[in-house]
């Protein structure tokens, strides 16, 4: 019987300036009377020990959830059912011999922090006053869900959604307020009522760390944005015509090929037009400036952009 160990390695259970060590010292013997290693004292039936009935410990609730754990609050009373006051307490957690100390408050509530993993542990309530021990089930989970790395295309209309949920481990209700950040920009938004909260990716292609906070969790992605517009022409050092060919490939926001489609391009304050092929392609044919510098060549369907750099520096044929 568990009780009766820690009685036999000398824990008295009187409220006095050296409870603190005593318990350290009886958790530290019982280990190492045990085999020394953390399994063997989760293997051990607590039962006896435990007794649920007890009116001097009011289990209580997790009132925090952070990253790395959860902060757990229970009230532990005399024999007369009166507070105990600046009294040291002990919390086990998954095992009677290992846990953490706090002190209790003027109403006899204690706060232990707890590093916890995720799932479910039990706690188990050491009253040093009344020698009670009282058990307590909770679960540990994430408060910020649905969040993945994802890759999408331009102008795709997805969105980067994260849901919510709070201590009761029911997502929360709606208009709670979740802090998106990409590349250092801040938008807030309202989770709805099924504690959604979605971040429309509508930003320009490129690759992207998207942060979501709320409340002190926080979430971090990678969100690749592929781009529908995409330049075929890489323009070299060589002698050039008065005229040059530049092509540019169209897909849709799913990314299948875009035909019989009108794409500009403006180059050298001029614009041209060109239809896509069977293929998505669509050619242009640009006079040469007769300029020398470095130019840009500008494609765009819609809201889709894409910017080639053109050098003249070669002599004109």
């Amino acid at each position: 019987m568990i009780f009766a160990v820690l009685l036999s390695v000398g824990v008295s259970f009187a409220a006095d300036e050296n409870s603190t060590d005593m318990i350290s010292n009886s958790v530290e013997d019982s280990i190492v009377a045990t085999s020394n290693t953390d399994d063997a004292a989760l293997s051990v039936d607590y039962s006896d020990a435990v007794n649920d009935n007890s009116t001097s410990i009011k289990t209580g609730n997790v009132t925090k959830r952070y990253s790395n754990g959860v902060e757990y609050s229970a009230t532990f009373l005399d024999e007369d059912g009166t507070p105990l006051k600046d009294t040291i307490v002990y919390c086990g957690v998954d095992s009677l011999f290992v846990g953490v100390n706090a002190t209790t408050d003027s109403n006899g509530v204690a706060l232990f922090l707890l590093p916890l993993n995720k799932g479910s542990h039990t706690l188990y309530l050491m009253n040093i006053v009344t020698s009670d021990i009282k058990s307590d089930t909770i679960n540990v989970f994430d408060v910020l869900t649905g969040n993945k790395d994802c890759k999408v295309y331009f102008n795709s209309g997805k969105s980067y959604t994260v849901r919510v949920y709070g201590d009761d481990g029911k997502p929360v209700k709606a208009n709670q307020k979740v802090t998106f950040t990409v590349n250092f920009k801040k938008h807030t938004i309202k989770t709805d009522k099924n504690g959604y909260a979605k971040l429309k990716i509508n930003f320009q292609p490129g690759s992207y760390l998207v942060t979501a906070q709320y409340k002190d969790f926080l979430v971090v992605n990678k969100v690749i944005v592929k781009p529908t517009l995409i330049p075929l022409t890489q323009f070299g050092a060589k002698k050039l015509s008065k005229t040059f060919k530049f092509k540019v490939k169209l897909l849709d926001n799913k990314g299948k090929i875009s035909k019989n489609k009108k794409v500009k391009v403006k180059f050298n304050k001029k614009t041209y037009t060109a239809k896509t092929n069977k293929k998505g392609i669509a050619t242009f044919t640009l006079k040469t400036p007769l300029k020398t510098g470095k130019f840009n060549v500008v494609a765009s369907y819609g809201k889709a952009k894409a910017t080639a750099q053109f050098y003249r520096y070669a002599v004109r044929a």
